[in-house]
């Protein structure tokens, strides 16, 4: 099944496409069958082979080079994060002669497409992520420095690091998928206090609720969420550091030799000050320094 999925993801256009031309074969020949003549016959058969076998080649690779690439992420597009990474990654991948495409998922789901090749990688995870997708590679060049921290309403807790959890009796939320609250929340915060939501959104409400005292996620989508038109004006607050990390994109196994190119095209733009640009363009707030 697995394989199936797989190859089901990388050649379905392919796919597609030949379905389309055994439909235009079939047309082709129910014209001979008519008794049209063979002159026609043969010029028609003339412009199939010339004009859509070569775009058939070219859609499953064989003629062409990789023109397409689609990564996947929980960040929304519409996001100041997602309008960042769209803009560092579509001139990118220009810079290599391919089209970018961004897919949105939630985490978890996003983590499996990658890992099944449905889709060609993650476009933002922690630097350690492939430690547990083994199939993807990390792009060296980081394209931010971010980190997780907590938010409540709470002002009189401060955290420090993941350890500054133990040893509390307060109820944590953070969001699925989320790999680095997957790992190194449940070592410091009793099974009882910990509950994962599908949204930031939803953990900002349960505290709102009073019924959670903290939320932990990504910098990124924590102030994201914080800055929207919910919770602007509400009483939750920035209250801690956890872990400091650099975001980087994955690219699956099938895509090793461009990841070194794309690394080196991401410390080209840096050095011409383009994501500072994009990161102003797109609005990207950030609590911490990079």
């Amino acid at each position: 099944m697995t394989l199936f999925t797989t190859l089901w993801g990388r050649y379905k256009n392919c796919f597609d496409t030949i379905y389309i031309y055994i439909a235009v074969w079939c047309f082709l020949n129910l014209l001979i069958k008519v008794k049209v003549t063979m002159m026609n016959n043969l010029m028609t058969l003339f412009i199939f082979f010339s004009l859509v076998l070569p775009l058939v080649l070219n859609d499953s690779g064989v003629l062409a080079a990789e023109k397409k690439i689609s990564l996947g992420s929980h960040k929304s597009k519409d996001s100041p994060a997602g309008k960042f990474l769209d803009l560092v990654y579509t001139e990118a991948f220009k810079r290599l002669g391919i089209t970018f495409v961004y897919e949105t998922f939630p985490a978890k789901r996003s983590s499996f497409m990658s890992d099944t090749g449905q889709v060609d990688g993650e476009l933002s995870r922690i630097y350690s992520y492939n430690e547990v997708h083994p199939k993807l590679i990390r792009v060296e060049e980081p394209h931010w420095t971010s980190g997780f921290i907590a938010a409540a309403t709470d002002t009189s807790i401060h955290l420090d690091g993941w350890g500054s959890l133990k040893n509390t009796d307060y109820k944590v939320v953070y969001m699925t998928g989320i790999k680095g609250c997957e790992i190194n929340l449940p070592k410091v915060v009793k099974p009882e206090n910990l509950q994962n939501v599908i949204h930031t959104s939803l953990g900002y409400r349960m505290i709102l609720k009073n019924r959670a005292d903290i939320h932990i996620g990504s910098e990124m989508d924590m102030l994201s969420v914080l800055a929207s038109d919910e919770f602007s004006a509400s009483e939750l607050k920035i209250v801690g550091v956890l872990e400091k990390f650099t975001g980087h994109a994955f690219l699956h196994e099938i895509h090793q030799e461009l990841v070194p190119k794309l690394s080196a095209v991401l410390k080209e733009m840096k050095k011409e000050g383009l994501l500072e640009q994009y990161r102003n363009a797109s609005k990207l707030m950030t609590y911490l320094n990079d």
